[in-house]
């Protein structure tokens, strides 16, 4: 298995490089694909592996769509820098073990193995969570293989929305990429809450900031962009309707066992009624995510960051007042309601 390791070390390196070079990251990103799916002997066409975890806050996705994230290359490429770069930085302050709990690992520990090979069990431990049993499976036998098992506290086969930590004291970094563009759906909300209200020590949250942005766009300007094209040509936000970062829980709580709707956040917009004439004449959701302090994924990066374009109301001589909310129940997700 060294040699596997050694491959990871020299992804690491690439992901690790601040200036992108788009045909190696994506040799990277396909040299890791072989090495985890020769390892795991994943079927990404079983009916096991494609089946979702549906719970009270949201849905854990299949192992088969968890191991497709790997695919999106600027997505993995930057939250697995902003890993090495907390971890340097927790370093530089004179930490000799840094633990990281990594929660909704999917089948492969994706952000984390380059990691893994790159530090020492005495330098890094982990606490890997993974609700799915098929995922988690793959996951443990994979670290195994690799010979990681030396670096590992612990493996839970639980769900991290409910998950109580036995050595809170001991966390140095929560992880978790659990979340689609406009934070639809996934658990990333209510996993994220639950694991920092049991933290009472400062810690690292990756990723560190994760919002969702309401603005007004010129929709043609932004279909007819190039990828030196400015947002702010386009784009100007008017609200931020959710914020999640490392103080969240201490104001975002909610009832984990309650089936019933729950709106953590709502804002009001008015939009007038010559707005559809103006420039700005389109209404998006822009998702925000900030890995670790410079470490983010801008607008249009990563398929998590794509704008959600949101129903207009229809055209009148009256001002008109758009709520929209962010919820949790079995869908998390935003609403829009015109009045």
């Amino acid at each position: 298995m060294q040699h596997y390791r050694d491959e990871l070390l020299k992804i690491g390196a690439v992901f690790q490089k601040e200036k992108i070079d788009f045909l190696e990251l994506s040799s990277a990103i396909n040299n890791y694909k072989q090495i985890i799916y020769a390892l795991t002997n994943i079927d990404v066409d079983s009916d096991v592996n494609r089946q979702d975890i549906h719970s009270l806050n949201g849905k854990a996705i299949g192992t088969t769509w968890a191991a497709m994230c790997l695919e999106d290359i600027l997505r993995t490429k930057k939250f697995i820098n902003g890993i090495f770069k907390a971890i340097a930085k927790l370093k530089q302050e004179g930490k000799e073990t840094i633990h990281i709990l990594y929660a909704g690992t999917g089948p492969f520990a994706t952000l984390l193995l380059p990691v893994l090979a790159y530090y020492s069990s005495t330098e890094l431990k982990a606490t890997l969570i993974e609700i799915n049993t098929e995922s988690f499976t793959f996951m443990k036998a994979l670290i195994e293989q690799l010979g990681f098992d030396e670096h590992i506290i612990a493996y839970k086969n639980e769900d991290a929305t409910k998950l109580k930590i036995n050595n809170p004291e001991t966390i140095d970094i929560v992880l978790s990429e659990t979340l689609q563009r406009g934070l639809v759906v996934e658990q990333q909300v209510p996993i994220t809450i639950n694991l920092l209200k049991q933290i009472d020590q400062p810690i690292i949250l990756i990723p560190e900031l994760l919002a969702l942005d309401v603005c007004w766009m010129n929709h043609n300007s932004f279909a007819n962009r190039s990828i030196e094209t400015n947002e702010e040509s386009y784009c100007f936000p008017i609200k931020r309707l959710i914020e999640i970062n490392k103080r969240s829980h201490e104001y975002l709580t909610f009832d984990f066992d309650n089936s019933d709707v729950q709106i953590l956040a709502q804002e009001k917009i008015v939009i007038e009624p010559n707005q559809q004439d103006n420039e700005l004449n389109v209404l998006a959701l822009i998702t925000r995510i900030k890995v670790f302090e410079d470490e983010e994924i801008l607008m249009n990066e990563s398929g998590l960051t794509l704008p959600i374009f949101l129903k207009m109301p229809d055209v009148t001589n009256e001002p008109q007042t758009l709520t929209i909310s962010y919820k949790i129940d079995e869908k998390p997700g935003y609403t829009l309601e015109y009045s």
